[in-house]
C-alpha cells in the first residue's frame, strides 16, 4: 500500500520529481557499471519470465523476489507489457497478422546483476504503441562504488543511473530515454525492440 501512494504521488509529480533524460545522451560505450543485487536481500522466484504476446491483446510478464516462502511472489523487480496494438514486426521483418502471437522470453543474463536479456532477438513493437519496461531498484546493492561504505559518492553514482541497451553481447551500449522514480527507485522505459537491457552507469 505505502508502494502504491508513493507511485500516486510521483505520477501525480512526475515532471517535478522524476527524470526523463536518462543517459540517453552520453556517447555509446563499450562496458558499463551494472548495478548489483543486494546480496542479503531474497533471491529471484525465477531468472526467467514467458508469455504469448498476441495481436488485439494486452499481455505482460513480471519478475519477482521470493516472498515469505522460498515458493511464494514477493516484491516485484521488473515488469515488461506489450499492449493490444503493440506488436509491430517479427523477427524476419515481416508483418503480425490479426491473429498472429509470438513467445517472448526474458531472462536475467547475471542473478546478481540488472541486467536482463530480451528474445526474441529482433521483434519490433509499434513506435505509437511502444512495449513498456519497468525495472525497481530498491533492492540494489547502495554501495554502488564497492568500497564498503554508502555515502555522498554513492548518492552521486545513483543520480547517473539509467537504463542502457545494446543488440548483442560484445556491442556497444546505448542510453535508453527513461523515466526516473526516485522516489520510487524505479525506471520505466518504452521499448521498441529487443535486446539485451541493463541498470547501471
Amino acid at each position: 500500500m505505502r508502494r502504491m501512494l508513493l507511485r500516486l504521488i510521483a505520477l501525480a509529480g512526475a515532471a517535478a520529481c522524476s527524470s526523463a533524460n536518462g543517459p540517453q545522451s552520453t556517447a555509446p560505450r563499450a562496458a558499463l557499471n551494472v548495478v548489483r543485487q543486494d546480496s542479503t536481500y531474497k533471491p529471484l522466484l525465477s531468472t526467467q519470465g514467458q508469455f504469448y504476446a498476441k495481436v488485439g491483446v494486452g499481455r505482460e510478464v513480471r519478475l519477482v523476489y521470493q516472498g515469505s516462502l522460498p515458493t511464494d511472489s514477493g516484491t516485484e523487480l521488473l515488469r515488461f507489457e506489450v499492449p493490444n496494438d503493440g506488436l509491430y514486426r517479427k523477427p524476419d521483418g515481416t508483418s503480425f497478422g490479426p491473429t498472429d502471437s509470438i513467445l517472448i522470453t526474458i531472462t536475467v543474463v547475471d542473478a546478481k546483476r540488472f541486467q536482463f536479456d530480451f528474445q526474441p532477438s529482433g521483434l519490433q513493437f509499434n513506435p505509437n504503441s511502444p512495449a513498456r519496461l519497468k525495472v525497481e531498484y530498491q533492492y540494489a546493492d547502495h554501495d554502488f562504488n564497492g568500497d564498503g561504505v554508502i555515502d555522498s559518492a554513492d548518492a552521486t553514482i545513483e543520480s547517473e543511473l539509467g537504463i542502457w541497451r545494446r543488440d548483442l553481447p560484445d556491442t556497444l551500449w546505448f542510453g535508453v530515454g527513461a523515466v526516473k522514480f526516485e522516489q520510487l527507485q524505479e525506471f520505466d522505459a518504452n521499448i521498441l525492440s529487443f535486446s539485451q537491457y541493463a541498470v547501471a552507469w
